[in-house]
């Protein structure tokens, strides 16, 4: 198994609004976080450092996605401001070969092997955060297939052309390329496929996970 992550803030700025990270728990659990803070660049870059520290930190306390989410979303609403956020929280168990996710208003994950692929998504979705003080989004399990590509995004990947079904053809594209090549980066070869004509006006972050045959 091996995590890969690519962040890019819009317009050259050193933060924006995007973030994404893992958290290894013990060598059988694995947590994965990705987040959006409405508007880009440094204009949101407090909020997101302050959303993100607040996702890493409930990570420790619970191991429940939902839960995590509904600590990071009575942040988000304390803020004010009318602050709107996007994230998923996930936890890879390797024992039991799932994944349990809980989606808030972020574009689904990507889940591609050999044999096909599919956007993990739920319906109806879950809101963002911050919309309401209390919140709690649905946890979803998915039983994990063997030699799997799972990549989580931002909506800067998939609507920097401001065409959102392109954007998604473009990123099954890029994952498929990523799939074919194990020995490198995948976060770096979707972001270098995906943005190989035009970059957008959008911070943007991918986080991928390959997981390796399952032993029998």
């Amino acid at each position: 198994m091996s995590v890969t992550a690519w962040s890019s803030p819009a317009g050259g700025a050193l933060e924006g609004g995007d973030w994404c990270e893992s958290v290894a728990l013990s060598r059988e659990t694995l947590v994965l976080t990705i987040g959006d803070v409405c508007g880009h660049g440094e204009a949101v870059s407090r909020p997101m450092t302050i959303m993100r520290a607040a996702v890493l930190k409930s990570i420790r306390d619970s191991r429940v996605p939902s839960d995590i989410l509904a600590t990071a979303n009575g942040v988000a609403w304390n803020m004010g401001e009318g602050l709107l956020v996007t994230a998923i929280v996930a936890l890879v168990d390797f024992r039991l070969q799932t994944l349990t996710f809980a989606n808030a208003g972020h574009p689904p994950p990507l889940l591609f092997t050999e044999g096909g692929h599919a956007f993990l998504e739920s319906t109806p979705a879950d809101l963002p955060l911050g919309v309401f003080p209390s919140f709690r989004a649905a946890n979803y399990v998915v039983t994990l297939p063997a030699e799997a590509l799972l990549t989580f995004y931002t909506d800067g990947v998939t609507e920097h052309g401001r065409d959102p079904i392109r954007g998604e053809a473009e990123l099954v594209e890029a994952v498929r390329l990523a799939y074919d090549r194990p020995e490198r980066d995948a976060a770096h070869v979707i972001a270098s496929h995906v943005f190989a004509s035009v970059r957008g006006t959008d911070d943007a972050a991918a986080l991928v996970v390959r997981f390796a045959a399952i032993a029998g």
